[in-house]
């Protein structure tokens, strides 16, 4: 017989999913995926382990590019590449060095190198020049623009791509769902905090959006489903060869360049570069009225 304290508890529980469907949505995805993924292990230790496992297997022999490793774990997967036998390896972040990552670096005898920089900045991510492998986690999640950080990470990955994320659960009845969280209510924004057991590690989407000056990156922009992000892959060069779900909310995946050819996306300049030879050799009396003359350059409309 069920206890009557844990009846009630069951009770409460779908009284208050019946009153916020957010929450029912949630939490459900939580009751599948345990019931579908049964583990006496802790779900942090999964992820760890098996990260670890895929850099040991990967980055022997190979150019490794640890792309955003410094916040929290201070570059670990970085040193563990090279102590795996990478042969170049490179840590860029937009973050300081700290004080514990130089100590890392000397301790470990290091010929690791850190370029600090932005994942959106086109110029800084070309001159960075290809890896073999690439990796990056906790971080799409954390930009206004994640497609184009794909396609970034697309520019300087030769070989695979192996990206961590936070992830929202399937939307059921929608395909390849987002949720944008800047702007959601302080209602959406405690169901959420309930589910993932906490504000603190979550601004933006558990809690209040950080106006920090410059530091919007701080926040969670962006609740990515795993189809949405696996369709974002693919439009991005990428074509997904392994996947690793550790709960409704957290995923990794393996990449290599595939997908669909970034060819279809005009490269940038290239349409002003076209107003600009449209009337490049057209005399001044000869210009179309609407054409907007400014000293000896011609600009588009």
């Amino acid at each position: 017989m069920i206890p009557a304290r844990l009846r009630m508890g069951y009770w409460k529980r779908r009284w208050r999913e019946r009153r916020d469907p957010a929450l029912a949505w949630l939490t459900g995805a939580n009751r599948r995926f345990r019931k579908n993924h049964p583990s006496d292990g802790d779900m942090w230790d999964d992820l760890w382990t098996n990260r670890r496992r895929l850099i040991q297997e990967l980055a022997p022999g190979k150019s490794f590019l640890d792309l955003g490793g410094m916040y929290g774990i201070v570059g670990e997967m970085a040193f563990l590449a090279e102590q795996a036998g990478a042969t170049r390896v490179v840590l860029f972040d937009g973050m300081d060095p700290s004080d514990e990552f130089d100590e890392k670096h000397r301790r470990n005898e290091s010929r690791l190198r850190y370029i600090q920089g932005d994942l959106h900045d086109a110029d800084h991510i070309a001159s960075l020049g290809q890896f073999d492998i690439v990796w990056c986690a906790g971080v799409i999640y954390h930009s206004p623009n994640p497609l184009q950080q794909l396609m970034h990470l697309r520019h300087v990955t030769r070989e695979r791509l192996l990206l961590g994320t936070h992830v929202i659960p399937e939307v059921p009845g929608i395909e390849q769902a987002c949720v944008l969280y800047p702007g959601i209510s302080a209602e959406m924004q405690a169901t959420y905090a309930h589910v993932h057991g906490g504000a603190e590690r979550f601004p933006g989407m558990a809690g209040p959006f950080d106006t920090t000056p410059l530091l919007a990156y701080a926040n969670m922009w962006w609740g990515i489903s795993p189809s949405a992000l696996r369709s974002m892959m693919h439009y991005s060069g990428f074509e997904v060869t392994d996947e690793y779900l550790y709960s409704p909310f957290w995923i990794d995946l393996v990449v290599r360049p595939g997908g669909q050819s970034t060819d279809i996306y005009p490269a940038l300049g290239l349409v002003r570069e076209r107003a600009r030879q449209r009337f490049a050799d057209t005399p001044r009396d000869r210009l179309p009225t609407w054409a907007d003359v400014e000293g000896d350059e011609i600009r588009s409309p």
